[in-house]
């Protein structure tokens, strides 16, 4: 017990979390921490996670990572820790991943081989170290130490992590275990077969219309390579829907703001995606009455950008209550447009072009979408214009990267586990981090301890 109640009174004196993820301890470590009187006030919660599938629905550990480095893997461990970390009010986070016996592992790991990861968050910054040792014993005595050592070397890597963050950053290792974190979270895949993302996605958009018993689909053309593909995906899938004798339909929706300067381009998306049906609704009106019964109401702007920005998101909040108005009438469902770039970076407007019923380009970076693009021969103006939001009136067709402070190469680089530069990382994870709220759902009481 005296390493158990060291590990305890560690914990409350540093006002520490802990989350455990635990493959051949299975829950040991938590257990074994909770025999200590006043422990629960440390824990907040543990999770073991023996399957491949358990660790990815739990806590986002990528499938590649396992095929490449092997479920007994540092690599594995670390992104064990990375996910109890980010999925739970945590400090810190202790993961293990190994092979308590009495056999061997299949790739012939020997018996009583353990690899394990520390996760701390620590002033704004992930910190993440790893181990791998080997233990005597039988199948349980194994286990027993595993989780014994995992609580142990807490306070060493503790202490590091808190030299880190007085050097100012975080090292190499926990920068790439944050980085896959996100990507899993986020559904990116480094590598996609282009032909089969199409179908998958197609049919994706048949399942959701057949399971929730409506028949129409909804989705505002921009002239974008995002709505351009969503666009087409959506009419394949009605398609595909008819063709089994299913009543499916997909209504596009023009919703300019009064004269769209890139019209040419929402036309060729049309003609290329061939809808089964075309409404155009001009938000203007009603997005201008709005502004101006906040004004009269008494609200009041901080200069004319702020004024301007706030509009903005009016008019693409009124966008998606058009499509809703449609869908609610049609028996539809809407389709939304984001992509894992746009999700990395919090990029949309929430409850506007954020709100949807259905994201059949969920997981896809930039680069990807543009794939699906050419694979379906969307025209190459489209598929390789510039992204622009174009929701600001002053400063008309800015484009996305001008608002991010990074490139999509850059964005699409981190999503797919590519190494970026140290600037690109720094305003990636700190602007993913600042627009979490975009990402979940409301705030409920319950968040709240």
């Amino acid at each position: 017990m005296e390493l158990l109640d060291k590990i305890t009174d560690y914990l409350i004196d540093h006002e520490l979390k802990l989350a455990t993820a635990e493959s051949c301890t299975a829950g040991l470590i938590a257990s074994e921490l909770a025999r200590v009187p006043g422990s629960g006030q440390s824990i907040d919660c543990g999770l073991a996670v023996y399957s491949p599938p358990s660790k990815h629905r739990y806590l986002g550990v990528s499938f590649d990572t396992i095929d490449a480095y092997g479920l007994t893997s540092e690599a594995v461990a670390c992104e064990m820790a990375a996910g109890a970390l980010n999925n739970n009010d945590a400090d810190v986070a202790l993961a293990n991943t190994g092979i308590a016996g009495p056999s061997p592992g299949d790739d012939d790991t020997p018996v009583g081989t353990v690899c394990f990861a520390w996760a701390f968050r620590h002033d704004g910054h992930h910190h993440h170290f790893c181990e791998t040792r080997r233990f005597d014993g039988e199948r349980n005595e194994v286990r027993l130490a595993a989780a014994h050592y995992a609580l142990e070397r807490l306070p060493h890597y503790h202490r590091l992590c808190r030299e880190a963050g007085a050097s100012g950053g975080e090292d190499e290792r926990s920068r790439r275990a944050v980085q896959r974190a996100i990507g899993v979270q986020l559904m990116a895949k480094a590598d996609i077969d282009p032909q089969r993302e199409i179908e998958r996605r197609r049919d994706f958009l048949c399942r959701a219309m057949r399971e929730s018993g409506q028949r129409t689909l909804v989705l505002g053309i921009s002239g974008g390579v995002d709505s351009t593909v969503a666009g087409r995906l959506a009419q394949l899938a009605v398609e595909h829907a008819r063709e089994r004798g299913e009543q499916a339909t997909f209504v596009a929706m023009r919703l300019p703001y009064g004269t769209q300067m890139d019209a040419d381009d929402a036309d060729r998306a049309l003609a290329f995606i061939r809808p089964d049906e075309v409404l155009e609704v001009n938000v203007q009106g009603g997005s201008d009455a709005l502004l101006t019964a906040l004004e009269t109401g008494g609200l009041t702007f901080q200069n004319a950008g702020q004024r301007d920005f706030v509009l903005g998101n009016i008019k693409a909040r009124q966008r998606m209550v058009a499509q809703y108005a449609v869908a609610g009438t049609r028996g539809g469902l809407v389709i939304g447009t984001d992509q894992a770039a746009e999700a990395l970076m919090g990029f949309f407007t929430k409850y506007g072009d954020g709100a949807c019923d259905v994201a059949p380009l969920t997981g896809l970076t930039k680069r990807q979408v543009r794939l699906l693009g050419r694979d379906l021969s969307a025209p190459a103006e489209l598929v390789d214009k510039a992204p622009t939001a174009d929701l600001e009136s002053l400063a008309p067709q800015k484009l996305d990267e001008e608002a991010l402070g990074v490139t999509y190469d850059e964005i699409d680089d981190f999503l797919e586990g590519r190494p970026v530069p140290d600037r690109a990382y720094d305003t990636i994870v700190a602007t993913y981090r600042r627009t979490e709220h975009k990402r979940n759902l409301p705030i409920a009481p319950g968040s709240y301890t």
